[in-house]
């Protein structure tokens, strides 16, 4: 339902990173919006790269989500691509052991 999202440090402070430079109040749009699909595999906050679609954070080794039932749980950045995909579809349908993520 809702996770962290991947930033660049070297936008932390300044706003002009495409996924934090405007209010949660802007619509649809990269500040409150992530992707699960498999070429948007949630990523560690990394200096120089832009990805303003990922899920991701500062903490080394997972970033948290918080789940419909009102758990909040650390995913592993090494989550399988099906699996990270299942997680955000709401009307998938799949079955997911919480042991791979």
């Amino acid at each position: 339902m809702i996770g962290e999202k991947y930033l660049s440090p070297d936008h932390y402070f300044t706003g002009e990173c495409a996924g934090d430079n405007q209010s949660m109040y802007s619509g649809y749009n990269h500040d409150n919006h992530r992707s699960v699909r498999a070429n948007y595999p949630p990523m560690l906050d990394r200096r120089g790269a832009a990805l303003p679609e990922n899920f991701g954070s500062a903490h080394p080794g997972s970033f948290n989500m918080s789940f419909c039932d009102g758990s909040v749980r650390s995913i592993s950045y090494s989550i399988e691509s099906e699996t990270h995909r299942w997680l955000g579809l709401r009307s998938s349908g799949q079955v997911i052991d919480a042991s791979r993520f």
